[in-house]
């Protein structure tokens, strides 16, 4: 959950700098504003005596006293209240001079500005309060003068329902976060709630569609806004004023959750430490699931250590963003428990971890595949980060069979760990599968055994295709063809004693 100003500072600076006196009622009006912005006090008040508007606004709405603001100058800003400058004007985003002074950080010009009458609670629609904005950058000392002249510690902002104590709380601000509480901060407000139509990872193919849901989005609170951007300290404040440790957003996430998808271990402890169910599944993914998902071996440890459920089963899938650093559970692995996912990303040390804490590692998924099947596949979707090498998918399937998957188990379409490690054209995995009783002639639903799926022609890609996707698969079924019925992976099984029949 990101603050909901991300960028409207940059275009009140960016209006205040144009260059504008196309409101200005005179020229003498347009020289008030220019001084201002100069910094030259002797020229401000030459000006005023010559009768020039200390209220004129230039062309975005902005006065005089907004520049001062701006500049953060002391003694420009008592001149220009003295001669009348209204404290409470407003430029055309709805901004007042305080704001801007609050936007610089500057608790001396606040003072001056609250105590000529300024309102702390006047603000653009959607850019926040000038509390919200203290509260964001840490200045205790601004928040504390602005709540002494009655700024009311919960308004919310209008386009994502956030308040100051979610601002202070997503930067981490803990002395903020104790001042803000002590004024009475509600603990329990909750951001807004949207629905939004997205596609659920992970596409077989760019353009394809199918998965899109509607899911919903928000319904935060300040203890949510920690554990999305890791404020440990925050988190503890806000546990200590007694926040709700398993209160869900409105997807489902509990804040363990959303500690755990972003990779907060920390937070995560703390949450433990003070209650947090570990096995929170409303979302339809636990955070283990998560840890796993991230091989984040530590918080899997914490997560055990606290009661964690190691049979946990996904039951859908996850949103990915356009972000190379992001992970997001595929909709093909719903049933996955947290071994299965770390068998995916080739994780063995998670994998043990797991197993020692009792998991069930022949557990399958929802289509029946086991987790050594899910590693004999080798794909990586929702990992973007990852690539995985035949070495290491040799590796997690060695292990995989060492603690307890059957090499013969049967998916729901037929298939064993031999007709996927055929498909994905494995020869070490096969021949370890084979070594270790793999049956060469089990037959799947569409009466294949491992050595025709081995000779079948490679799949044609769908949808909208790369031109390296295209490419590939051209190479691919040229080397096919040229095989003459013999691939190397064909030869393979059958020097391992496969048929077709």
């Amino acid at each position: 959950m990101r603050i909901s100003t991300s960028g409207f500072c940059q275009r009140l600076t960016l209006s205040l700098v144009a260059a504008a006196a196309l409101g200005a009622n005179s020229a003498v009006d347009v020289q008030l504003i220019q001084a201002v912005k100069d910094g030259d006090a002797r020229a401000v008040r030459g000006l005023l005596e010559r009768d020039a508007d200390v209220n004129a606004p230039q062309g975005d709405g902005a006065t005089a006293l907004h520049w001062a603001a701006h500049r953060n100058d002391l003694e420009i800003a008592e001149i220009l209240i003295r001669a009348g400058g209204l404290v409470n004007a407003t430029n055309d985003l709805g901004v007042t001079p305080l704001w801007v002074a609050a936007t610089a950080g500057s608790a001396p010009m606040m003072a001056g500005l609250l105590q000529a009458g300024g309102d702390p609670n006047l603000a653009p629609a959607t850019g926040g309060t000038p509390l919200m904005i203290v509260s964001r950058q840490g200045n205790v000392a601004a928040v504390e003068l602005l709540l002494t002249n009655d700024a009311d510690v919960n308004v919310v902002e209008g386009a994502q329902g956030q308040t100051a104590l979610m601002w202070a709380v997503a930067q981490d601000r803990a002395a903020v976060v104790d001042v803000l509480l002590a004024a009475g901060a509600d603990l329990n407000v909750r951001t807004k709630v949207s629905s939004r139509h997205v596609l659920l990872c992970c596409q077989k193919s760019l353009g394809r569609t199918e998965g899109a849901v509607w899911v919903k989005q928000g319904g935060f609170t300040a203890l949510m806004f920690a554990a999305r951007h890791g404020a440990a300290s925050s988190a503890r404040h806000l546990l200590a004023a007694g926040a709700s440790v398993d209160d869900t957003a409105a997807v489902g996430s509990t804040s363990l959750v959303v500690a755990a998808q972003h990779g907060y271990g920390e937070v995560a402890a703390v949450l433990l430490e003070n209650g947090a169910d570990p096995d929170a599944v409303r979302a339809g993914y636990a955070a283990l699931h998560w840890a796993a998902l991230r091989g984040d071996r530590e918080l899997v440890k914490t997560l055990l250590a606290h009661g964690a459920n190691p049979d946990v089963q996904l039951t859908k899938g996850s949103t990915l963003k356009h972000d190379r650093r992001a992970f997001a559970f595929d909709k093909f692995l719903v049933g996955a428990t947290p071994f299965a996912l770390a068998a995916r990303r080739s994780d063995v040390g998670i994998m043990r971890l797991l197993a020692t804490a009792g998991a069930n590692t022949s557990l399958p998924l929802k289509d029946g595949r086991t987790a050594v099947m899910v590693a004999a596949r080798g794909r990586t979707t929702g990992l973007r980060r990852l690539r995985l090498g035949e070495n290491q998918i040799l590796e997690t399937v060695r292990v995989g069979l060492d603690l307890g998957v059957s090499v013969n188990a049967v998916s729901h379409s037929g298939d064993t760990a031999l007709h996927v490690a055929a498909a994905s054209k494995f020869e070490s995995v096969i021949r370890l599968l084979a070594d270790r009783g793999g049956s060469l002639q089990a037959r799947n639903s569409l009466g294949q055994t491992p050595l025709a799926v081995a000779l079948a022609p490679p799949e044609a890609p769908q949808g909208a295709v790369g031109g390296s996707a295209l490419a590939r698969y051209r190479e691919q079924y040229a080397e096919w063809q040229a095989s003459n019925g013999h691939p190397p992976i064909a030869e393979l099984l059958r020097s391992l004693g496969a048929t077709v029949e």
